[in-house]
Order: C-alpha cells, then sequence, then structure tokens
C-alpha cells in the first residue's frame, strides 16, 4: 500500500488557529475546539484507511 501524508489536506487544516484566539475567550473553549478537531481528524482519517483497503480490494479481484 502506499502511504500519502495527511498534513496536507484541506480538512486536516484549522480554519481559526488557536494562537489567534482572543484574550476573552476561556481554557474550556479551547479544549472543546481541540477535542472537536481531534475528532474530525480521527473520522477522516478512518474514513481514508477504510477507503483504501477497499480500492485495493476491488483493484485486486479485477486485475486479478
Amino acid at each position: 500500500m502506499f502511504y500519502i501524508q495527511l498534513t496536507d489536506r484541506h480538512w486536516n487544516q484549522r480554519k481559526f488557529p488557536l494562537e489567534k484566539a482572543s484574550l476573552t475567550s476561556k481554557q474550556t473553549e479551547v479544549e472543546a475546539i481541540k477535542f472537536k478537531n481531534a475528532q474530525l481528524a480521527q473520522a477522516k482519517t478512518s474514513e481514508y484507511i477504510s477507503n483504501t483497503h477497499q480500492v485495493y480490494y476491488l483493484e485486486r479481484r479485477l486485475f486479478s
């Protein structure tokens, strides 16, 4: 299988950088954003791996 680096994907980049968060934002809000981003990244990674396995299986059957 081929390895594709996921860091350059548009869904893996933050829309609102945490470094630019306003000083009035609470720590819990920042943690909630981090948690949501982590969940999204995990879901997209799982989806990518599943799709890769499916393509490998279908191509193997097609070209066998």
